[in-house]
């Protein structure tokens, strides 16, 4: 029963269990481009409390194009959350018809779309919605964020979504959510770990420096 609670107030709702709601994951569920060489593995929703669906796309790790830095980041991701795999998140609101996502430099994205077309900010993309409720949205970058604007060599991915349980919630939504926090307390460490050691470093040169002159100086 505790459980239970403290996952309903984290955010969590079995509702997507429910048939209706299922149709209506189904319904509003994004069209995802992805390059033909790295598309996701699974495709989870949840839904949200003010009546949106959130669609976690899991990936089972990034791929930047150079095997070494991919290793190495692996590490640190499994180190951090526990594996590999990277989740993004698009949320769509079918009550504002609003669609949420992160974009280059994990800058946050609101957009509004009709049956038919898309904008935000200043921003107007035609023709980018599906049958009505289906917003295609094209992924932009090899950590996998995304973008409304069209993205080449991408196809679309036919994946089926299914509900969201709670160990995987847990998993790839408050596990995470909880260790971005640490990972960034962490990098800001080390950031200045190595700037006090580069300063100290610095410094014991330049006293190198004067001793060494001086010794010259003085025969």
């Amino acid at each position: 029963m505790l459980f239970s609670v403290a996952l309903y107030q984290s955010g969590y709702s079995l509702q997507g269990f429910l048939p209706a709601y299922g149709e209506k994951a189904e319904r509003f569920l994004p069209v995802l481009y992805a390059f033909p060489n790295d598309p996701p593995s699974k495709v989870l929703y949840s839904f949200t409390r003010d009546g949106g669906v959130e669609y976690y796309y899991i990936w089972r790790g990034e791929k930047s194009g150079t095997p070494l830095i991919d290793q190495l980041y692996n590490y640190v991701r499994m180190l951090f959350y526990g594996s590999a795999a990277d989740v993004e998140s698009v949320t769509v609101n079918p009550l504002n018809r609003t669609l949420v996502f992160e974009t280059l430099g994990h800058q946050k994205i609101v957009a509004k779309f009709t049956t038919k077309d898309c904008s935000y900010d200043n921003v107007k993309v035609p023709n980018c919605v599906v049958n009505k409720t289906h917003v295609k949205v094209y992924v932009l970058t090899w950590n996998h964020l995304f973008s409304l604007l069209p993205v080449e060599d991408t196809v679309p991915q036919k994946i089926k979504a299914e509900p969201m349980t709670p160990a995987q919630y847990i998993q790839y939504a408050i596990v995470r959510r909880m260790n971005e926090s640490i990972k960034q307390a962490v990098a800001i460490a080390i950031g200045k770990a190595i700037l006090i050691t580069v300063v100290i470093n610095l410094f014991a040169y330049w006293i190198f420096l004067r001793v060494k002159r001086k010794s010259f100086s003085n025969p």
